[in-house]
């Protein structure tokens, strides 16, 4: 089409696009007015998972959107919320270096914000949980074990020292020595558990917090609501804006399509033989002119 086709066109059937974009601004700035505005509330969770952690494979997307963490999230954030109602309106973003987005979208800006940070604290606690325990609760089994193993030989130490106290001539009696015999059994075998815990199991239980910590999840920024989509005037701006471009797509297609014949040449192409003579258009008011003055 030339520039002339085109402007012809436009003047001919452009009140197609201006209808278009009358249609489109009405419908949406009804719909606009009539909802109620969205907000969403994001919150950023880092959650590790090597790459070389085969023994232990999770995946911190599935965690989130597991139903545990669903009820959880609910009395964390004591709102009115069923299940599939929360997982419906949380979506989840992974990004690069292990860090996630959560976000709620709802039409309450303070639940979508105690929502979103809830399912952010009780998705990070689950996974650790999952992954083997936190690291606290590893290190409190540890100091448990560790003072009960020196009570042991404390007490079995106070037991000998006093046996001895008592019997200074535990020498003349043999029933004696071996009561104290038996109680520096007693002695060297607590020693010797202090040692064998220090040097092994507090080994493997640092290697298991060791492990745990590579699947460490912290929540990084917590929520806040903000609108979505826009004000509602950018909305209403934006569908005027797309009906307009729909109107022009039709005028193009009606005019491309279109099976009127306007010039001589489309005479010609349709009819397959030259145009002898034109008609010229004359008005009414042209031709009771043109009879008065004969």
């Amino acid at each position: 089409m030339t520039l002339r086709t085109i402007l012809s066109a436009l003047r001919r059937r452009g009140w197609i696009a201006v209808l278009c974009a009358a249609i489109a601004t009405l419908v949406v700035g009804a719909i606009t007015l009539r909802s109620k505005p969205s907000y969403t509330a994001t919150a950023t969770v880092i959650a590790k998972n090597p790459a070389n952690a085969t023994d232990r494979p999770l995946s911190f997307s599935d965690v989130v959107a597991s139903n545990t963490v669903a009820i959880r999230a609910i009395k964390a954030a004591h709102v009115e919320e069923s299940v599939d109602q929360l997982e419906a309106s949380l979506s989840v973003v992974a990004g690069k270096s292990d860090i996630y987005q959560l976000a709620i979208r709802d039409t309450d800006p303070a639940r979508a914000t105690a929502l979103a940070n809830a399912v952010a604290s009780e998705s990070t606690a689950y996974y650790q949980a999952l992954a083997g325990g936190d690291t606290a609760s590893i290190q409190a089994t540890i100091a448990k074990n560790r003072a009960d193993l020196n009570q042991r030989y404390l007490d079995a130490s106070q037991a000998l020292l006093a046996f001895n106290q008592t019997h200074p001539s535990v020498g003349r009696d043999s029933s004696l020595g071996a009561q104290q015999l038996a109680l520096q059994l007693a002695q060297q075998a607590a020693g010797q558990a202090v040692l064998n815990f220090e040097a092994g199991i507090t080994q493997g239980e640092l290697a298991q917090i060791a492990t745990i910590r590579s699947f460490e999840a912290h929540v990084l920024d917590e929520a806040a609501a903000l609108p979505t989509g826009g004000t509602k005037l950018t909305r209403v701006a934006y569908a005027g804006g797309l009906g307009l471009v729909i109107g022009l797509g039709l005028v193009f297609l009606f005019e491309y399509f279109g099976r009127a014949i306007n010039k001589p040449e489309d005479a010609e192409a349709y009819l397959g033989a030259p145009v002898v003579g034109v008609i010229p258009s004359v008005s009414a008011g042209a031709m009771r002119r043109a009879a008065g003055g004969k």
